[in-house]
């Protein structure tokens, strides 16, 4: 199921709660389209991830995104078989890329034809990894939180590991945008993938974590503008 909701029912928060229901977000840009997809059931009694909502969830965001009614079909869209993929995670030790969403991705890539051999996951290693050395597409996913500089860590920050972390952290990474120039990244990307399944909304340092603000919004958020996924991000 796709809707297509209000600025006032994405604040409200009411419009999507149920199970698999896909929101295509309202935006004034020209040929910009973003879906946002929660589910109540992702998280288990003991606070697990349930593999098999995770790839339902990014199926029926990535099919709203593309106008699609097949996964695999709205893959083929984004890579092809000779593709080499580079799946940009983040590893921070106290909320990491979920490995039930970095396989779902790496299985809808398989099916959609690319081998396993140019399939690649990474975070901190991606300028010494091959299959990102030689990428012809990216695929960029990462959770939601509060950043002590640039105020959240988003898509648009997540290639930050493609170059040196510090030369963007002055005027509270006024520069992030400037990642997304870089040889190695440049007309790359073909997917934004946020996960907003427990997205931590206050940090008081650079690497501050506190349980206390973590909380279960079950959702991940796909486009294929980084900017773009994040600019509704103050509502959540």
């Amino acid at each position: 199921m796709v809707r297509i909701i209000t600025r006032r029912d994405f604040m409200r928060g009411t419009a999507y709660a149920a199970l698999g229901a896909a929101v295509v977000l309202p935006y004034q840009f020209k040929n910009t389209r973003v879906v946002l997809i929660r589910h109540k059931d992702v998280w288990d009694s003991e606070s697990k991830l349930n593999s098999q909502i995770v790839q339902q969830m990014l199926d029926e965001a990535v099919m709203a995104l593309l106008e699609q009614d097949d996964p695999v079909k709205a893959f083929r869209l984004l890579v092809k078989p000779d593709d080499i993929v580079g799946i940009k995670s983040n590893v921070w030790s106290f909320l990491p890329t979920p490995a039930e969403l970095e396989n779902a991705i790496e299985q809808r890539l398989l099916n959609a034809g690319v081998q396993k051999k140019n399939i690649g996951i990474d975070d901190q290693g991606v300028r010494r990894n091959p299959i990102f050395q030689n990428s012809t597409a990216l695929i960029n996913v990462r959770p939601l939180r509060a950043h002590y500089w640039s105020g959240i860590g988003g898509c648009l920050k997540n290639y930050i590991m493609f170059d040196n972390p510090s030369d963007y952290h002055d005027d509270s990474c006024a520069n992030l945008a400037l990642l997304w120039k870089l040889p190695a990244v440049k007309d790359k990307t073909r997917l934004n993938i946020l996960s907003v399944l427990n997205p931590q909304f206050h940090g008081r340092g650079p690497h501050y974590f506190d349980r206390r603000y973590v909380w279960k919004y079950n959702g991940i958020i796909v486009g294929t503008d980084p900017g773009v996924n994040c600019r509704h991000l103050r509502s959540i």
